[in-house]
């Protein structure tokens, strides 16, 4: 165990927010991926849970040093490459930055639509650090061939939050209560499949834009 008594814990609680911002997740979704509870932050502060196997994990969730949440050092990046003790004919480990993002399991449809609420159930997954991810808010699964050939069923992708998109771009739609992946058209949305009719949009219609799609991504 560390000693309390040697490191200041609110600087501690405080480094681990202050990184996890920066990653672009919150402390509670931190905690859920590295498996700890939702007071460890709070009892870290208090200098009550200040483990080196509970920093370790979370210094490997923020790709950060144990030295930088300690306060030992104020660069908070390690080398990519963690390099282990190894015999001759062994390989060295090579470590990829990762991060963590929200995965929807209710598939946005590239065909006749599906549901998708506010409640839907979610689990979150690590993802390696890419301009895309970066740039990224959730995942979801395609559902359907109405997309193809750029995205296919089941393929993940990548969805950046965004209330509108322009004509188009490829975006997640909420309308009238089914969730599409398509592509924004002048007042409808068009499937890149050419077996399928593009979605006129009518005035009474109730549609939203959930997000712009970035990219596919294969999740482990």
């Amino acid at each position: 165990m560390i000693s309390q008594n040697l490191y200041n814990s609110l600087d501690i609680a405080d480094r681990i927010k202050r990184q996890a911002k920066t990653q672009g997740f919150t402390t509670k979704e931190l905690l859920l991926a590295c498996k700890l509870g939702v007071n460890t932050i709070s009892k870290i502060a208090n200098g009550k849970d200040i483990y080196s196997k509970n920093l370790a994990k979370i210094a490997d969730y923020l790709s950060c040093s144990v030295d930088y949440l300690l306060g030992r050092t104020d660069n908070p990046y390690v080398d990519d490459r963690i390099i282990k003790p190894v015999r001759p004919e062994e390989d060295i480990e090579i470590s990829i930055p990762k991060r963590i993002l929200p995965f929807y399991r209710t598939a946005a449809s590239a065909g006749i639509g599906s549901y998708l609420f506010d409640d839907t159930p979610v689990e979150y997954v690590n993802v390696p650090k890419t301009d895309k991810t970066l740039a990224a808010d959730y995942i979801l699964e395609v559902r359907g061939d109405s997309m193809e050939p750029k995205f296919h069923d089941g393929d993940c992708v990548l969805i950046q939050q965004s209330e509108r998109i322009y004509e188009g771009q490829i975006g997640i739609f909420i309308l009238n209560g089914e969730s599409y992946i398509k592509k924004m058209g002048n007042g409808e949305l068009i499937s890149l499949n050419p077996a399928y009719s593009p979605i006129r949009l009518h005035e009474y219609d109730d549609i939203r834009c959930a997000g712009k799609v970035l990219a596919t991504i294969a999740l482990e």
